[in-house]
């Protein structure tokens, strides 16, 4: 808190909640991911999910995706990893 806020007796006031990213985006970037797989167009694939753990770092799907794609890549180390 700074000198200003605490002498004038304001508490600041932080929200502790994240910005929730946009489901339907996220929604079409697994998508679009998975459909890349399927068509062998691996980096692709791969760029999607990696925007996608951007905007939501835990979202399992994305992992699982990733991990396919590296897999077919041969990636065991790396699918493992996901």
């Amino acid at each position: 808190m700074n000198f200003l806020k605490r002498f004038l007796g304001k508490a600041e006031s932080r929200s502790t909640e994240l910005i929730p990213p946009n489901s339907r985006e996220i929604t079409t970037r697994l998508k679009l991911a998975a459909a890349l797989r399927l068509n062998k167009e691996y980096g692709l694939a791969l760029v999607e999910c990696n925007e996608v753990l951007q905007l939501q770092p835990t979202n399992h799907l994305a992992y699982h995706i990733r991990a396919l794609t590296k897999y077919d890549l041969d990636d065991q180390d790396g699918a493992i990893r996901d």
